[in-house]
């Protein structure tokens, strides 16, 4: 697939105007009243009538006569309905809403199209709903279409709407009941009142080849349809190969529309969830010894049925544990399932030691109390990167202010380790340092600048960090993180510049010829220094230039006030919500980069979903259905759907 032209008209298959159809099967809405009403010839089959389905009132219904009084008696109506349940006076039944509702709960529960053509589901609907009419599953799946259109086009507007730039997450994944290779991005942006949004825009089948290119091509036409094209601030990817290659081509097209910060130099965020699941899965390798006897043994104690119930009894009658914290079995290709592990095998280790000595056949998965201190000491070691990962993984929150702490974190405790007394661990953190060195030995300069803007750590946290790291070198580091974010801070303050210039233009244009011309009428025979040339915007210039170079900046200011507490749990948004008046342009910065997610988690989760979505039996969905389904799904979440 190839970017079109901007002559050629974009396909309607392209994930966005296919929609435009299912709007189209719209009918036109007839009058409200026709849902409580029947209408039937008289006699006179010239002559219409209408009875009420409640008091079965008849009333005329020629069309001359309209629909005024059938509405006014149905309002008027107190008919007790049955089963004591309070009158009908306030009620009214709403065919639309009613689809809309069955849509949504298609959507929310993964249910199948075919569901309200079941028998029981339009048994449930009859009862609760008399007027109901049963509809197909193709009408079913056009209102999920339609609903979706309708849903689309709001978030559109969110996204025209937001104050700031908006930051990306993308992945790719390929579905196992159709082979498809689906590609889900994400928009991430901080709104007008100062909090965090995500949405999914893009849920959608590609085309091979499934490369840099043509993946590029599809997010470009995905940020062009949702008009969203010169918004973008940054990307965050995970480390396939592809990805480089797609950053390369999205940053090219980005710098001819001149549409991208410092020439790209932040327009690409790695995920370090990803990074981090590489370092530790690289150590993990190294340790089966302690980790190996332990996975074993759960799995021998969880194979049967009666042994487990033995072992949770033991562990409640005689050793007293809160048996609802089970003993975990780990995924293999999950090292956080794997620390989890760990983790509760020393919660039931009194339990494992008895059931050691009394049942034959698990005597060769038992510890000895030097295994057992070894199994500690590896899960306190495991428990920083575990703590920093659900960090990392958050999307509901700003992640970019963590980056620098949770990274320095593992920085230090893998040096520290290393160098300590436990040398079993030193193979395992050796490997892990490698790991380290080939994606974090420099520190992501935007996610460093996002955490000076952080009131609890500005630049003595970072210096302090960097010290402890580096000793006299720090210095280098410090100032390369400080040079990037006045760097930042600049382009930023060019713009909230030329903005305003531009309005302040925009307002004197319609005053500037009245009070020209006023000054002519009475300024005849003063002195003329206009004639030559006139100086007074250079002198302007001048003036502003002077007063910059004088006055500190926003950003030294913000530096030079004192640090709030480190631990302290404080909002960092609402925290530059109300500096905002204080620091304007620094705000503005502020605002953009700590909508950056510094992991792809956001995307990855869409993919749980899609799973839910593309079953065995579902595998014939097509492409704008799944991503309908996906999005809707997503929307809802946003709004708060799911807290109801």
């Amino acid at each position: 697939m190839t970017m079109a032209s901007s002559n050629t008209p974009i396909p309607v298959d392209d994930g966005f105007n296919e929609y435009e159809s299912s709007l189209k099967h719209q009918k036109s809405t007839m009058s409200k009243v026709w849902d409580e009403m029947t209408k039937f010839e008289c006699e006179n089959k010239n002559e219409l009538k209408a009875q009420c389905n409640h008091c079965k009132t008849i009333f005329s219904a020629k069309s001359s006569s309209g629909t005024s009084h059938l509405r006014r008696h149905l309002n008027s109506s107190t008919q007790p309905s049955p089963e004591g349940v309070p009158s009908i006076k306030n009620y009214k039944f709403d065919a639309d809403e009613c689809r809309r509702a069955i849509s949504t709960f298609i959507v929310c529960g993964k249910h199948s199209f075919r569901t309200v053509e079941e028998p029981g589901f339009r048994y449930m609907m009859r009862i609760a709903s008399p007027n109901f009419k049963n509809i197909s599953r193709h009408t079913a799946a056009r209102d999920v279409l339609m609903y979706y259109a309708k849903e689309r086009d709001r978030v559109k507007e969110e996204l025209a709407k937001a104050p700031g730039l908006i930051c990306l997450t993308s992945d790719n994944w390929n579905s196992e009941h159709t082979n498809d290779e689906y590609i889900c991005i994400t928009a991430h942006w901080v709104d007008k009142d100062w909090k965090l949004q995500k949405r999914i825009i893009r849920f959608r089948a590609l085309f091979p080849p499934y490369d840099g290119l043509n993946i590029a091509d599809e997010l470009v036409l995905c940020l062009s349809q949702w008009g969203i094209d010169k918004k973008i601030f940054s990307i965050t990817l995970d480390n396939a190969s592809y990805n480089d290659v797609m950053v390369s081509c999205l940053k090219n097209r980005f710098r001819a529309n001149r549409a991208i910060l410092c020439d790209g130099a932040f327009f690409q965020v790695r995920c370090c969830a990803h990074i981090l699941n590489l370092i530790v899965k690289a150590g993990l390798e190294l340790a089966d010894d302690v980790v190996g006897k332990i996975r074993n043994g759960i799995r021998y104690i969880k194979k049967s049925g009666i042994r487990r119930k033995r072992f949770y009894d033991v562990a409640d009658k005689s050793f007293h544990l809160n048996v609802t914290k089970k003993l975990r079995q780990d995924v293999c290709v999950r090292w956080n399932s794997t620390y989890l592990m760990i983790k509760s095998s020393l919660y039931y280790k009194d339990v494992l030691d008895y059931w050691g000595q009394r049942d034959k056949d698990y005597q060769m998965f038992a510890h000895s109390n030097e295994e057992w201190r070894n199994v500690a000491i590896l899960c306190k070691f495991l428990k920083v990167f575990y703590d920093v990962t659900c960090i990392f993984s958050g999307s509901n929150y700003p992640t970019t202010n963590l980056y620098f702490r949770g990274v320095w974190k593992v920085h230090k405790v893998l040096l520290d380790t290393v160098k300590g007394p436990y040398s079993f661990l030193t193979p395992m953190v050796k490997q892990m340092q490698e790991k380290f060195n080939k994606y974090w030995a420099e520190y992501s300069l935007i996610l460093s600048c996002a955490a000076i803007l952080d009131p609890r750590y500005k630049l003595n946290y970072v210096q302090y960090c960097f010290i402890t790291i580096y000793g006299i070198h720090a210095s280098d580091f410090v100032e390369t993180i400080l040079c990037n974010l006045r760097l930042l801070f600049d382009e930023y303050v060019k713009k909230s510049k030329s903005t305003s210039s531009s309005l302040a233009e925009s307002s004197n244009v319609s005053n500037k010829n009245s009070v020209d011309s006023g000054l002519d009428e009475h300024n005849d025979n003063s002195a003329d220094f206009v004639g030559y040339f006139d100086e007074s915007n250079d002198y302007k210039r001048y003036l502003n230039e002077s007063s910059t170079r004088s006055e500190k900046s926003q950003l030294d200011i913000y530096l030079e006030e004192p640090e709030l507490e480190l631990n302290s749990q404080i909002d960092v948004l609402d925290y530059w919500s109300k500096s905002s008046v204080r620091y304007n342009e620094l705000s503005l910065l502020a605002r953009d980069l700590l909508a950056i997610p510094i992991s792809t988690v956001a995307s990855k989760s869409a993919f749980s979903m899609g799973k839910k979505v593309i079953t065995p039996l579902r595998s014939s969905l097509k492409p704008k259905t799944v991503q309908a389904v996906v999005c809707l799904d997503d929307w809802m979440r946003a709004k708060g759907f799911f807290n109801r």
